[in-house]
């Protein structure tokens, strides 16, 4: 469902859900919306406000969403001028405060609030050791620069009425950071998991991999894991699914003929949420040796009765940890690898699917822990 591009600005009753820039549809973009189901199970009006929305992010929405875009020049002066902006007439018309999401609006809001009279939440889902480089970042990258952005996003942070983010590692390394701890509010999974558990190929196992095909996601340590293990009797024949676009995908596609693993893995690109829901329910194993804040699919996955290999630098590995269910790996490639051959091993056993899931958290009870923490 859709409502689009708006050009009045947000109403006095509005919540504001703010992010600088919606450049593609991924995790964020999800948990975004899912805030607004929140808000509209509530029964609470909101608009997300942006810098530039590429994405036209309403098109991607279940229920009716207004998405505003303020359209600053592309300098980051700019677009600290059009935040200020926005939070200084949120405040004269009395509206809720608004949820700035993002460490750039941290950076920004930092910026912004020198001159004073700002009221904002934030929430940070990644910090600058996480990111990927990006024009910007770059230009921050070291000397005075670096420590100018330090000092802004620190004083954005400190300045926030609120603070939340998604894991406990994270609240300590901003803790460390910026001289205040966040409060950690847990994601869920999206939409409703598999219920009976799904029937599974039983002569082979099949791995799926969503994420965007980029080099932290480490999609190359999983085909190279693979390639070592087609000739061993210790593991059923496999075929890894790889969901989701990216800068890397030509080269993973050269990576996947050099290693001749032809058929034993598929590149499926982009796919719709029915696609994805049917992949979920024919995987045994989930893949995620990311370095990331968290790691929603890990979580997805499991709500489809699929276990997980994952890498202890994923956020969500303090949420799963001592689940039989989920493989979490020490850092490195090769403890990976050992550690998807081990799980290979333990989901071809055939009470394996009949274990107890983990507790999982729930997105719409992070939407509305949000909603109650913001005082909306």
């Amino acid at each position: 469902m859709t409502e689009g591009p708006d050009t009045a600005g947000p109403r006095p009753e509005e919540v504001v859900i703010f992010q600088p820039e919606f450049v593609e549809f991924g995790g964020e973009e999800r948990v975004i919306l899912a805030l607004s189901e929140g808000l509209h199970a509530a029964d609470l009006p909101h608009r997300v406000v942006c810098y530039r929305d590429h994405i036209d992010l309403a098109q991607h929405a279940r229920e009716p969403l207004q998405v505003h875009a303020l359209n600053p020049a592309g300098s980051s002066s700019s677009k600290v001028r059009a935040l200020r902006g926005l939070l200084l007439d949120l405040r004269a018309m009395g509206a809720p405060v608004p949820m700035l999401f993002n460490i750039q609006s941290a950076l920004h809001a930092g910026a912004a609030r020198l001159a004073g009279g700002l009221r904002y939440h934030l929430r940070i889902p990644d910090t600058y050791s996480l990111l990927s480089p990006s024009a910007e970042h770059q230009v921050l990258n070291g000397g005075l620069a670096r420590w100018t952005r330090e000092t802004l996003t620190g004083n954005g942070v400190r300045g926030a009425l609120d603070f939340f983010t998604n894991t406990s590692a994270l609240a300590n390394e901003m803790e460390q950071l910026y001289g205040r701890r966040a409060e950690v509010l847990y994601l869920g999974g999206f939409g409703e998991g598999a219920s009976p558990p799904p029937q599974r190929d039983a002569s082979r196992v099949h791995l799926l991999s969503v994420s965007r095909l980029q080099k932290s996601k480490r999609v190359d340590w999983m085909l190279r894991a693979l390639a070592g293990l087609r000739a061993d009797s210790d593991t059923l024949p496999w075929q890894l699914h790889i969901v989701g676009n990216g800068p890397e995908r030509d080269a993973l596609e050269q990576l996947s003929r050099t290693l001749e693993l032809g058929e034993w893995v598929v590149f499926h690109g982009f796919v719709d949420d029915l696609t994805l829901k049917g992949l979920y329910n024919l995987a045994h194993l989930f893949l995620m040796p990311a370095r990331q804040g968290y790691g929603l699919p890990a979580i997805e996955a499991l709500h489809h009765h699929c276990a997980v290999v994952m890498n202890t630098e994923s956020g969500v590995a303090e949420v799963l940890q001592g689940s039989p269910w989920v493989g979490i790996a020490e850092p490195g490639e090769q403890a990976f690898g050992a550690c998807l051959k081990a799980m290979l091993i333990r989901t071809s056993q055939p009470s394996f699917f009949d274990q107890k899931l983990p507790r999982l958290p729930s997105m719409e009870a992070w939407a509305s822990q949000l909603i109650d923490r913001a005082g909306w």
